[in-house]
């Protein structure tokens, strides 16, 4: 009779434990290829986020009004004709910070105009819409929504004939020839800053 033949206990083992070291190995680079995708799909959302907030500030002012509305203010006899209230009042300083005013035209009614703001307090910036109206004068936009959380800091530079992007700190500027809006955000990659040119506004 011959000896019957097999794995012995040690061998086993063995197995066993390199079948646990691979199988630790290949965890570890799952988890690793797992935490890796929700990074980027935070990424990719927080990018999002803030593509469809500069879209909409984009298009608040490439819609600013292009009509004149009847009765914008009641003028006496020795006043100058009236006339309408600016389309773009935009505001930056350091104690305010930003405000960007927009007379625009309503995607909803025809010949109607409407007041949107955009504004930032504290980290957030925020977006308010005000009912639009067919003559002077306009509501003033009301509670606005937080559109873009984690601002860090918001800079306007306005473009002026001959002299080129200006610095508007402290001060008003009606109807700008062009913006620059320079914002920085804090993302879990850290600050990172993102520039928005919008212009020329003729």
């Amino acid at each position: 009779m011959r000896a019957q033949q097999g794995f012995t206990l040690i061998e086993v083992m063995v197995a066993i434990l390199l079948m646990a070291v691979l199988s630790l190995i290949a965890w570890r680079g799952l988890d690793s290829v797992t935490r890796a995708d929700r990074h980027l799909q935070a990424s990719s959302e927080q990018s999002d986020g803030l593509l469809r907030v500069l879209n909409q500030l984009q298009r608040d002012v490439d819609m600013r009004a292009g009509v004149e509305l009847t009765e914008p203010r009641k003028v006496g006899v020795d006043d100058e004709p009236p006339t309408a209230p600016p389309a773009i009042i935009v505001r930056s300083s350091d104690s305010k910070g930003f405000r960007l005013d927009v007379i625009r035209t309503a995607v909803d009614q025809p010949g109607a105009l409407q007041r949107v703001r955009w504004w930032l307090k504290g980290d957030t910036l925020y977006r308010a819409v005000a009912e639009a109206r067919s003559r002077y004068p306009l509501p003033a936009p009301g509670a606005g929504v937080a559109v873009l959380a984690d601002v860090r800091d918001l800079q306007v530079r306005v473009w002026e004939v001959d002299k080129g992007w200006r610095q508007l700190s402290g001060n008003r500027r009606e109807d700008p020839l062009g913006l620059e809006i320079r914002l920085s955000r804090g993302t879990p990659q850290g600050v990172e800053v993102y520039r928005q040119v919008i212009g020329p506004l003729q």
